[in-house]
């Protein structure tokens, strides 16, 4: 009993350990609402870029539809002090966009997170 109660012991100071050492990944907020066809033409790209950049936090949140999501994109808005309210917005960290068209939004979303962070070179 003594050496299962030691290997649980062992295992969960183990996962501990592990799961201190996973980074949070930084969060990119994309507001749109089920009836606004700019958030629908927005979406592929979301999912795109999502795909490209697994080291960020993607949350689709529809606000039109979900008291709960209103209420957080309120909240993001007023701390940003953003005016207006409109959707499609993306937001990472202290940056925003409102609006969106392709082929002259892209950019600007992909310029607005940044580039990944290098891994170390492993030796």
């Amino acid at each position: 009993m003594k050496k299962i109660s030691f290997f649980l012991v062992l295992m969960l100071i183990s996962f501990a350990v592990f799961a201190g050492e996973q980074p949070e990944r930084e969060v990119f907020y994309f507001f749109y609402s089920s009836s606004c066809p700019h958030c629908h033409e927005a979406m592929p790209f979301v999912e795109e870029l999502e795909k490209e950049r697994p080291d960020i936090e993607f949350r689709k949140l529809e606000v039109s539809q979900s008291p709960e999501n209103l209420a957080i994109f309120r909240k993001k808005t007023e701390k940003l002090g953003i005016k207006g309210g409109g959707v499609p917005t993306f937001i990472f960290k202290d940056k925003y966009i409102v609006g969106f068209k392709t082929g002259s939004f892209e950019e600007k979303i992909r310029t607005m997170i940044g580039k990944p962070a290098k891994k170390p070179a492993k030796k």
